[in-house]
C-alpha cells in the first residue's frame, strides 16, 4: 500500500487480507493438518522479523496474518486477539455439543463427559498458540513498551510454556494407550521393523482426542504437533529480539541452530520411538 492512499482504504485492505489469510488457515488446517499451518506460521515468524528488509516484508505481506487476523495491529491485539478467539470458539463448540447431545435425549452428565476430547477446540488453540507466544515476546521486546503491554506479555509467555507441556501432561497421564509388540506386525517392511526395534504406541484413544479431521495421525504423531510448536516458540522467541546493529547475522544463525536441533531430535526418536513414547507415557 503506497504512502498517498486513503487511509479507509488502507485499513479496508489490511481487514480483507485479514479474513483472507484466516480462511486460508482453517483450509490449511482442514487439508494438511496441523504440522501444515505451522509451516505458514512459521514463515509469518519471519515476515515479522526486525531484520527483515523492506522489500521482504512487501513480498511476503500476507504470511503474518496466518499468526494472527490482527497482525496489522499492535502485538498486544495478536495476544489479547488470538486468545478471545480460542475461548469463545471453545465455549461455542462446548455449548452446542452440550445442547446437541441433550437434544438427543442424553442426561447431562454423559453430555459434558463427552468433551473429555475437546478434539475442534484443541485445534483451534494449537493454531492460535504461535501467534499468541510470539506477540506477547513481541510487546515485551518493542521499544518504549507500557505497562499493559508488559502485563499481557508476561502472561502470554507463562502461557505459551503451560500449553504444550499441559498437552503433553494431559495425553500421557489421562489418556489411556495401548502397546503392541511387533510379532504382530510380521507383514510390516524390514525398514520399519528396524525402525521400530519394540513395537508401536497406538492409543485410540489420543485419535478421538484430535477429532476426525486429524485421522492421518497415529501414534507419536501427537507428540510431534506439541514438540514441533515447541521449536517454533524458541524460534519465535529468537525472532521478535532486536538484535544490535550488524547483529542480524547472528540472529538468523541461532534460529537455524534450533530448527537444525529439532530435525536431530526428530531423526533421531524415529529410530528409537518405542523407548521414547515409553518415556513420555511413564
Amino acid at each position: 500500500i503506497s504512502s498517498d492512499t486513503l487511509p479507509a482504504a488502507a485499513s479496508a485492505l489490511s481487514a480483507i487480507t485479514g479474513v483472507v489469510a484466516g480462511a486460508a488457515a482453517v483450509a490449511v488446517v482442514v487439508t494438511g493438518g496441523l504440522g501444515s499451518i505451522l509451516e505458514m506460521q512459521a514463515l509469518g515468524v519471519f515476515a515479522r522479523m526486525s531484520c527483515a528488509s523492506a522489500q521482504e516484508r512487501a513480498s511476503t505481506v500476507a504470511l503474518p496474518y496466518f499468526l494472527s487476523v490482527f497482525a496489522a495491529l499492535d502485538p498486544l491485539w495478536m495476544v489479547v486477539g488470538n486468545a478471545l478467539l480460542a475461548a469463545v470458539f471453545g465455549c461455542v463448540h462446548y455449548g452446542v455439543t452440550a445442547a446437541f447431545q441433550r437434544w438427543r435425549g442424553v442426561d447431562a452428565a454423559s453430555a459434558w463427559a463427552v468433551m473429555r476430547f475437546p478434539s475442534l477446540t484443541y485445534v483451534v488453540a494449537h493454531a492460535m498458540h504461535l501467534g499468541i507466544f510470539f506477540g506477547s515476546v513481541l510487546a515485551l521486546a518493542m521499544p518504549g513498551a507500557r505497562v499493559q503491554h508488559r502485563v499481557v506479555g508476561v502472561v502470554g509467555v507463562l502461557y505459551g510454556v503451560a500449553f504444550p507441556a499441559g498437552v503433553c501432561y494431559f495425553i500421557a497421564r489421562h489418556v489411556g494407550a495401548s502397546f503392541t509388540k511387533y510379532w504382530q506386525f510380521l507383514r510390516k517392511p524390514l525398514h520399519e521393523r528396524l525402525l521400530y526395534p519394540v513395537g508401536y504406541w497406538c492409543p485410540a484413544a489420543q485419535q478421538r482426542m484430535y477429532g476426525g479431521m486429524l485421522t492421518n495421525m497415529r501414534g507419536s504423531h501427537v507428540y510431534w504437533c506439541v514438540f514441533q510448536l515447541s521449536v517454533l516458540c524458541v524460534v519465535g522467541l529468537i525472532a521478535a529480539v532486536h538484535p544490535p546493529v550488524g547483529g542480524c547475522h547472528v540472529q538468523y544463525f541461532s534460529m537455524a541452530a534450533v530448527l537444525l536441533a529439532g530435525a536431530g531430535v526428530v531423526a533421531f526418536t524415529n529410530m528409537m520411538r518405542s523407548a521414547f513414547l515409553t518415556v513420555m507415557h511413564t
